[in-house]
């Protein structure tokens, strides 16, 4: 094996959360090998977008299934007919705990990352830009993970003890904020080698950490911060994980190929007349698909039908839904409003998402506002992992009541760990 494959096939093993960083292959450079060379670090920080990119379904499954986004079909498995019906559930399931095995492999790959850019001899553009990365995903990693679960761990032992939302929200921000301060010590053409050999061209690393930025600020309740964090994204931009061939998108792959979740047929029935968006998401015409429980009716995938689609990290009409609901909950209704129909009267885009297409709204308090504004998230951002979320913040302004309000932790952390709070 040449010393660049043995770099590669290094950064792999380190990218996997389940193996040892201990142990030893005679075939394999070891830990020290692959981070003192510019070329490991760099391959794991390709993994580790892939850790993120490939897991995708397994945040995604619960989300949609546990709220009002997706139903199982007949050939699904007992774990995910469980989170639609709430019954025989078990913190024993694979659906527990591939969010949070998922989300600790690529923590542990950004923590690698971090710990070996200064002696791997990277030069200042590629130290700064896979630093930024690694402490992006690493933050989209916990922000997933809070998202499931109510307490999770924010440092990686045997021993780590889950820390209330508050205290990971806080992490999150400040890995963003320290990742976006990374960016801004250099220029786009000092990185330009940089997104070449391992940020891929559909993936914006700037954009993207400001769009988190506005997330996560809004989920924390810091309304000015996120409206901040929103105006720095472009909107006539995508930032998206493609899955070039042998790669497959893993929402195809369970919905088309394995056959296991479909979309509920409520989500077309419960739009508003004229909307276009069910129509980008869901195949809106045609037989219903066979179902499990037999009384739930599902629509085909249009979205993410096809093994190649790239699947968008944030939609640029988040950004307006940010702002608008953090003008809202601050009472400039105003300014929330003008946002509202904004994407409400958008009929046309020069990149590929949802447009509405529907008349203005007149509305005038901050209860209709917040209402309209959950009903706008619901069918701009349908399957992109937040409808859950979404039911916590807005409460009875959305129509749906989740089967669950939060995962357990998964039973062999419960095992493992007596720090964890299980029972």
């Amino acid at each position: 094996m040449t010393r660049i494959m043995r770099v590669l096939a290094g950064a792999s093993v380190l990218a996997t959360g389940a193996c040892s960083l201990d142990l030893t292959n005679p075939n394999s450079p070891t830990q020290e090998e692959v981070l003192a060379d510019p070329a490991g670090l760099l391959s794991l920080a390709v993994g580790m977008q892939g850790q993120f990119s490939q897991t995708i379904d397994d945040y995604l499954v619960t989300n949609s299934l546990i709220t009002d986004e997706w139903g199982t079909r007949s050939l699904s498995l007992i774990a995910y007919q469980s989170l639609l019906t709430g019954q025989n559930f078990d913190a024993s399931y694979g659906v527990v705990s591939a969010p949070f095995s998922n989300s600790y492999a690529i923590i542990k790959s950004a923590n690698t990352i971090l710990t070996g850019a200064d002696q791997s001899g990277l030069g200042v553009a590629n130290r700064a830009g896979v630093v930024a990365l690694a402490k992006l995903f690493k933050a989209m990693a916990l922000g997933m993970l809070i998202q499931q679960y109510e307490k999770v761990p924010i440092t990686i032992s045997d021993a780590s003890v889950p820390q209330p939302r508050s205290i990971v929200m806080d992490t999150i921000l400040t890995l963003l904020e320290s990742a976006r301060a990374d960016l801004a010590t250099v220029t786009d053409a000092q990185l330009s080698e940089f997104r070449s050999q391992v940020v891929g061209t559909g993936f914006n690393q700037r954009a993207t950490t400001d769009a988190m930025l506005a997330r996560y600020y809004l989920i924390a309740g810091r309304h000015n911060d996120a409206i901040t964090a929103a105006d720095r994204v472009p909107l006539n931009v995508l930032s998206v994980f493609q899955y070039p061939d042998p790669n497959r998108n893993p929402i195809e792959n369970l919905g088309i190929q394995l056959r296991y979740v479909a979309p509920l047929r409520s989500f077309v029935t419960q739009a508003e007349a004229g909307d276009r968006r069910p129509d980008y998401w869901v195949e809106t015409t045609g037989p219903a698909l066979p179902a499990n429980p037999p009384d739930t009716v599902l629509r085909p995938f249009r979205k993410y039908s096809t093994r190649n689609e790239s699947f968008p990290v944030y939609l640029p009409d988040e950004m307006k839904l940010i702002k608008a609901e953090a003008f809202a909950r601050t009472n400039r209704l105003a300014e929330a409003l003008i946002l509202i129909n904004q994407v409400r009267t958008q009929t046309s885009s020069t990149v590929d998402e949802p447009v509405a297409g529907l008349p203005a709204i007149v509305l005038v308090t901050q209860a209709e506002m917040l209402a309209e504004i959950a009903k706008q998230r619901r069918y701009e951002l349908y399957e992109q992992g937040l409808r859950w979320e979404d039911t916590r913040r807005f409460g009875t302004a959305i129509t749906t009541t989740p089967t669950f309000q939060w995962l357990p932790l998964p039973q062999r952390e419960c095992d493992a760990n007596p720090a964890n709070p299980c029972g």
